[in-house]
């Protein structure tokens, strides 16, 4: 596998953590408006942190695009690092740590989203619907 796959999947992830690092800014500002109960500032970050949603989601489209035009083995070993995967050599310990911030803020916003689900919607909430 080429380092230039590695590292312009590394970048790519790392301009997605940038995003996701909007989303909890924007998820932050969304909670604490809601305990305000300012339903007009609710309503601007809700419509915010979709635009940045729908980038991110362009920006995984573009990672699996990169993913389908590599030779089959250099794609399901990027796939299997992009899913979190131990490196195997220390080429591919910078897309692996990438990987790994990005997931571990993933869970955080899911977190943060769960706790906005549960308050807004009590009993009614998407989160209290799986349990």
């Amino acid at each position: 596998m080429l380092k230039d796959e590695l590292e312009t999947l590394r970048l790519k992830q790392s301009s997605e953590y940038l995003k996701l690092l909007e989303v909890v800014k924007l998820t932050e500002d969304l909670a604490q408006a809601i305990d305000r109960r300012d339903e007009v500032s609710v309503r601007i970050l809700l419509t915010e942190r979709e635009t940045v949603l729908l980038q991110l989601q362009e920006m995984d489209v573009a990672v699996r695009d990169c993913l389908l035009s590599q030779p089959e083995a250099d794609a399901i070993r990027l796939s299997a690092l992009l899913n979190g995967a131990e490196p195997q050599n220390p080429d591919e310990e910078a897309l692996s740590a990438q990987v790994t911030k990005k997931q571990q803020l993933l869970e955080k916003i899911n977190l943060m989203d769960q706790r906005i689900s549960t308050r807004l919607g009590g009993k009614r909430s998407f989160y209290n619907s799986l349990i």
